[in-house]
């Protein structure tokens, strides 16, 4: 994390398999419930989406080369880092979104059975950019990168910058639980970061979970690109399905 005298941590985005700083011209403050600023997200554009997105592009051979078992024991490793650090998942979510201690707990064990249940089939060599919203900001980057990488897909992950931690976590986990470096990426944002990920013409696929304002604003910016939409809980199934076609 970046960080000066005085003021809370910047994150990082996460680019090429290691964490990516960047000078951002905006960040956003984070807040935790008491209204404390605990950390700040860069609110980045299209330089960092190019720059990910590149370094998606030359991970994408080897990892869409990689059989079944490699790719499933890749999403297994990340389920039990997760597993592992329960805790400090818990604590992240509560801090960021004010959710319950029981909440956050449930929605770890939910994203821990998502990883272990995602089944694994041969997809097309395609770059899918990843975009979700705070309503599940553990969950749903987790479900949206594991769905995308079991089908040997590579993915640009975007979280909503109002709680960015988890997703940021979530991309460090792939890359050391094996993936190639540059599988998994992840780029800190708003609507610049979307528009940039909709218009790159590197990018084969945009994929989202989320509520339905997320919806509205993903389908304003995609144009003629392929969009596939999914809810935050679900095992995703229709994102591996438009991967086979």
């Amino acid at each position: 994390m970046m960080t000066s005298p005085n003021e809370a941590p910047a994150l990082p985005l996460w680019i090429g398999g290691r964490a990516y700083l960047t000078m951002a011209p905006v960040f956003r403050d984070i807040q935790n419930p008491a209204g404390e600023v605990v950390r700040k997200v860069p609110l980045c554009g299209a330089d960092e989406v190019a720059t990910a997105v590149d370094n998606a592009r030359l991970a994408l051979a080897a990892w869409s080369a990689a059989d079944v078992e490699t790719r499933r024991g890749c999403l297994n490793t990340v389920a039990d880092s997760l597993d592992r650090y329960t805790g400090h998942f818990a604590k992240l979510l509560v801090e960021e979104t004010g959710c319950d201690p029981a909440v956050a707990q449930a929605e770890v064990a939910a994203t821990i059975a998502c990883l272990r249940q995602m089944p694994a089939p041969h997809g097309a060599a395609r770059l899918v950019a990843a975009v979700s919203d705070n309503v599940a900001p553990l969950l749903s980057p987790a479900a949206l990168a594991a769905s995308a990488l079991a089908a040997g897909a590579v993915v640009v992950l975007k979280p909503s910058p109002l709680a960015p931690s988890c997703a940021l976590a979530v991309a460090e986990l792939f890359t050391r639980a094996g993936l190639p470096d540059g599988a998994c990426n992840l780029v800190q944002g708003d609507e610049a970061v979307l528009k940039a990920m909709a218009e790159h013409p590197g990018v084969d696929l945009l994929a989202f979970a989320g509520a339905a304002d997320l919806a509205e604003k993903v389908q304003g910016v995609a144009g003629s690109r392929p969009v596939v939409a999914l809810a935050p809980a679900a095992v995703t199934a229709t994102l591996q399905a438009a991967l086979q076609g």
